[in-house]
């Protein structure tokens, strides 16, 4: 066995530091199995090292390229979409109501009264004003009006004809479909 001039040797160095150093018959590579043992070995061209990218078959695989990750998000096991963690908070099932006003008014000979309902803001809730006296009561109702902070009350009217003279208490109590409440009592003095 004849023993490589060293300027061959100094090629094969530079050919195995690129990769594509092929002995004998390399399978896969791009010139077939009968390409040539030593490219340049003939007097050929050398390729220097990253002179040209080695092909798929001739390039080392990797452990990402063999199985390349995925970046899909797996949510936790028993978390809540966003949609259900954003939405509102239930209404309580009692508010607080506040009878702002109620007095007899000899201008339009009737008890008016008022007041809102908090901390609750919502429209499709009804107000009642109640005036009771002796065993009797009689009622005036108003459609709730949500507002910037509160459920209003507008003002409530009971007609004079209803309500006999003397004292009255008055109590003004708010339902809608999900909550109520009622005033503390008040007392009104009717003088027709």
């Amino acid at each position: 066995m004849h023993a490589l001039p060293s300027s061959t040797r100094r090629r094969l160095g530079v050919l195995a530091a690129g990769g594509v150093l092929c002995l004998t018959g390399c399978a896969g590579s791009a010139a077939g199995p009968q390409a040539p043992a030593v490219a340049g070995a003939t007097g050929g061209a050398v390729p220097t090292v990253g002179s040209t990218a080695p092909s798929s078959a001739e390039a080392p695989s990797s452990s990402a390229e063999a199985s390349p990750t995925t970046s899909a998000a797996v949510d936790p096991v028993g978390e809540e979409p966003d949609e259900v963690l954003a939405t509102d908070p239930p209404r309580p099932a009692t508010t607080d109501v506040v009878l702002t006003y109620s007095y007899w008014d000899p201008a339009t000979a009737s008890v008016l009264a008022s007041g809102y309902v908090s901390p609750v803001i919502e429209d499709g809730g009804t107000c009642t004003l109640v005036l009771t006296r002796a065993g009797r009561s009689v009622t005036a109702r108003a459609a709730a009006e949500a507002d910037a902070s509160t459920t209003s009350c507008p003002e409530l009217q009971v007609p004079g004809d209803q309500v006999a003279a003397g004292e009255w208490s008055a109590v003004l109590r708010y339902a809608s479909a999900t909550t109520t409440g009622e005033s503390p009592q008040a007392t009104v003095e009717v003088t027709p």
